[in-house]
C-alpha cells in the first residue's frame, strides 16, 4: 500500500545517484590506471608475450608434425601385423615384436596428443593475453586525461546534486509520513478487522458444511454446540451474514480512510513556496467584520515557511478607518503588503499575483467561477479557510492559531 507519492521519487532518485556512482568509480578507475601505467611497459610486455606466442606456436606445430608421424608409422607396421583369429599368429615372435612396437607407438601417441592439447591450451592463452594487452595499448594511445578530469568532475557534481535531492526528497517523504501516519494505523487496524472477519466466516462455512453433511440430529447438535462455543451462537448462517455484514461495513471505511489519504498526501506532497492571501476574505467571521485580528495571528505563523503577499480590496481603507501606510504598520514591516486601486476588485490580481508559477498558492474562499483560465484555477492552487470562534484554521496547512479582536 503505497500512499506516500514520494516513495517513487525517492526510489528512482537513490537509482539515479547509484548510476552516477557507478559510473564516476569507473571513471577513476580509469583515470588511475592511466596515471599509474606507462607506455613503454605495456609495448615491453606485450613484446614478451609475442616471443611467447611465436615459440609456443612452433611448439604446437611440432608436435602436431610428430603425432602425423606416429600416426603413419602405425599405419604401416599395422598392415604388417596378422590377425589374432589365426592360433599361429599367437606364437610367432615377428607378430609378436610388431604388436609391441604397434602398442608402444599408440601409448606414445596418447601422451603427445595430451601434450598437444595442453600445448594449444596454453597457444590459446597466450593469444588472449595478447589481445588483451593490444586492447590496452590502444586504449593507452587514445585516452583523454583532460576529458576524463573533466567528466569526473561533471559526475562529481551532478552526484553531489543528486544526494542533496535525495535528502530534500526524504525530507519531504518524512513529513508526508507524518501527515499519513494516524490515518495509515486506522487502515492497517480496518484492514486487521476485515482479516479477522474473514476468518470468522471461513470457519462458520465449515460449520456449515459439517452440518448439511451430517447424518442424524445428534451430529447437528454436536455441530450446533460447537459454533456456540466458538461464536456465542449455535447458527453458523447467522455468524456468516453478520460478518459479511462488518467486512461490507469496513470496506466502506477503508474507502473512506484511503480517499482521505490520498487527499492528504496530495496536500502534504505539494511544493508550497508562496502564498497569496486575499486579506479581505479573512477579514469576516461569517458575517461578522473582524477587522485584521486573524490576519494579525496568523501571518506571522506562515512567514516562517512561506514568502507571504497580502492582497486587499481597495475598500479595506475605509472599513477598518486606516490608510494604506497604517495597515502595513499593523500588520508588521516585514509582510509584503497590496491593496489594489480604487474600484479595482481584487481576485484577478491575487490569481495573477500567483500566475503559472506552481509553488504559489493562493489562501482565498472565493471560487473564483469566471476566471477558469487563470493558471492558478486550472492547476487548483487555492487553499481554503475557516475562521470560527476565535480561531482560524488552514487545514491543508496544518495551521489553527486562536486570535483576539
Amino acid at each position: 500500500m503505497k500512499l506516500n507519492p514520494f516513495d517513487e521519487q525517492l526510489e528512482n532518485a537513490e537509482t539515479r545517484a547509484s548510476e552516477l556512482s557507478v559510473n564516476l568509480k569507473s571513471i577513476i578507475k580509469d583515470i588511475n590506471w592511466y596515471e599509474s601505467t606507462e607506455l613503454k611497459v605495456l609495448v615491453d610486455s606485450r613484446d614478451k608475450l609475442q616471443n611467447q606466442l611465436d615459440i609456443q606456436s612452433h611448439d604446437c606445430i611440432r608436435l602436431r608434425d610428430e603425432i602425423t608421424q606416429i600416426e603413419a608409422s602405425i599405419n604401416k607396421l599395422s598392415e604388417s601385423v596378422s590377425s589374432l583369429f589365426n592360433p599361429k599368429n599367437w606364437f610367432d615372435s615377428r607378430q609378436r615384436e610388431l604388436r609391441g612396437s604397434v602398442s608402444a607407438k599408440k601409448t606414445s601417441l596418447k601422451t603427445l596428443r595430451n601434450n598437444a592439447s595442453t600445448a594449444q591450451d596454453e597457444l590459446h592463452n597466450i593469444e588472449h593475453q595478447m589481445r588483451t594487452k593490444n586492447e590496452e595499448i590502444k586504449k593507452y594511445n587514445s585516452f583523454d586525461l583532460d576529458a576524463k578530469r573533466n567528466e569526473r568532475i561533471i559526475l562529481e557534481n551532478e552526484l553531489s546534486h543528486q544526494k542533496e535531492k535525495i535528502e530534500r526528497i526524504s525530507s519531504r517523504r518524512q513529513q508526508v509520513d507524518a501527515a499519513l501516519a494516524p490515518i495509515v494505523k486506522q487502515i492497517r487496524d480496518a484492514e486487521q478487522k476485515k482479516s479477522e472477519n474473514e476468518s470468522v466466516i471461513i470457519q462458520a462455512r465449515r460449520f456449515d458444511n459439517e452440518l448439511s453433511n451430517a447424518d442424524n440430529s445428534y451430529e447437528r447438535a454436536m455441530v450446533h454446540q460447537k459454533c456456540e462455543d466458538k461464536f456465542g451462537t449455535g447458527n453458523p448462517k447467522k455468524v456468516i451474514s453478520q460478518k459479511e455484514s462488518e467486512i461490507r461495513r469496513i470496506d466502506r471505511d477503508l474507502e473512506k480512510l484511503l480517499k482521505r489519504a490520498k487527499n492528504v498526501a496530495d496536500n502534504a506532497s505539494r511544493n508550497i513556496k508562496k502564498l497569496i492571501i486575499d486579506g479581505n476574505n479573512l477579514c469576516y467571521q461569517g458575517d461578522i467584520f473582524i477587522g485584521l485580528s486573524a490576519i494579525k495571528s496568523l501571518v506571522p505563523i506562515l512567514a516562517k515557511d512561506y514568502e507571504v503577499v497580502l492582497v486587499f480590496d481597495a475598500s479595506i481603507r475605509r472599513a477598518i478607518g486606516n490608510g494604506d501606510s497604517d495597515i502595513r504598520d499593523i500588520l508588521g514591516g516585514d509582510i509584503n503588503v497590496h491593496i489594489v486601486a480604487t474600484s479595482v476588485k481584487a481576485d484577478e490580481t491575487v490569481l495573477d499575483i500567483a500566475g503559472p508559477d506552481k509553488t504559489a498558492f493562493i489562501v482565498s474562499n472565493d471560487r473564483f467561477a469566471e476566471f477558469g483560465e487563470k493558471p492558478a484555477i486550472r492547476d487548483q492552487r487555492v487553499i481554503r479557510h475557516e475562521i470560527v470562534s476565535g480561531r482560524v484554521l488552514i487545514h491543508d496547512l496544518g495551521v489553527s492559531e486562536m486570535f483576539t479582536q
